[in-house]
């Protein structure tokens, strides 16, 4: 009899032992995370500023959160692997909320009225391109051909 208790409990001993280690195990697992754009700056006059400083050009996704175009652009297209090493390599990414009012003011001075609206600005703050409307990462891409 002291025999099987003994033989239960180390049983039990086991499986609890086991069950922690699989637990520790599990939380030291590191995910590696997924590539997407990296929206740096803060504000369009800041990212001018860097702009001038380092001769990259800036790109905007001015958007509104209501916007499912807009949803669906962070979701899949800002966070396709080729389209997130191009963008982050060449551009400085700023994303503006247009309903904001930092944000209202710069829809007022680029005309932004649809959205998304997606800017491709000069270091001296001039548009170079403006695509309107959702867009896949290989027409993102694609857009960019021509600036480069």
């Amino acid at each position: 009899m002291k025999i099987l208790r003994l033989i239960k409990r180390s049983a039990l001993l086991i499986a609890g032992m086991s069950a922690l280690f699989t637990h520790l195990v599990a939380g030291q697992r590191k995910t590696t995370p997924q590539p997407e754009i990296n929206f740096t700056a803060q504000n369009l006059a800041s990212a001018v500023k860097l702009s001038k400083q380092i001769h990259k050009p800036i790109f905007v996704d001015a958007y509104a959160v209501w916007c499912a175009p807009c949803r669906e652009l962070k979701r899949s297209t800002f966070k396709d692997s080729k389209v997130a090493a191009y963008f982050n390599s060449h551009y400085i990414n700023v994303t503006i909320d247009v309903e904001k009012p930092a944000g209202a003011d710069f829809a007022d001075r680029y005309e932004v009225s649809s959205y998304p609206t997606l800017l491709f600005i000069s270091e001296d703050g001039k548009v170079m391109k403006r695509i309107e409307g959702f867009v896949d990462a290989k027409q993102l891409i694609a857009a960019t051909s021509s600036l480069r």
